[in-house]
């Protein structure tokens, strides 16, 4: 099912002109679904707005409630998934290279296991990043956690 949540979300996603992010799918008592969009071809963080959203979940809902394996009462979400998103797909990164990066890494790297950095390029699941004056190749397997870094004291326009 989880798959299908995924393609109905892509589809939706899709018709609307979006990018789809990401889905989080929990059951506490009944079924929580989050949908996290992206615009299209902006750049990371340009944000897609309430409306636009709305659109999204009403597409969304009429494919969950056609589906007699979706439970009567669910609670679906439909968001930007943030400025500083996580980056957990290979298609994440793509989207992201050239910007800044936090990485919780498993083994230290410069000593370090929080690194934050400019992703300078993702090629088979190799991550070049450059930080504190050097260029490391990070293997994705290696990172716990990633996602995208903004300067907030950077006047927009500025990253």
């Amino acid at each position: 099912m989880r798959q299908e949540l995924e393609q109905w979300a892509q589809e939706a996603a899709g018709v609307h002109d979006h990018q789809l992010w990401d889905v989080e799918t929990t059951v506490h008592g009944r079924w929580i679904v989050r949908v996290f969009l992206d615009r299209g071809d902006a750049e990371p963080g340009q944000g897609i707005n309430v409306s636009e959203c709305a659109e999204v979940s009403r597409y969304i809902e009429a494919i969950l409630d056609a589906d007699e394996r979706v439970p009567e009462t669910y609670v679906l979400e439909v968001s930007s998934p943030g400025i500083e998103r996580p980056l957990k797909k290979p298609q994440h990164l793509d989207r992201v290279v050239g910007h800044d990066i936090e990485l919780v890494v498993r083994e230290p790297i410069a000593g370090k296991n929080k690194i934050v950095g400019r992703l300078t390029a993702h090629e088979n699941g190799i991550l070049s990043i450059e930080f504190e004056d050097e260029e490391f190749d990070i293997d994705w397997e290696s990172v716990a956690r990633a996602k995208l870094k903004f300067d907030f004291s950077k006047k927009s326009g500025e990253q």
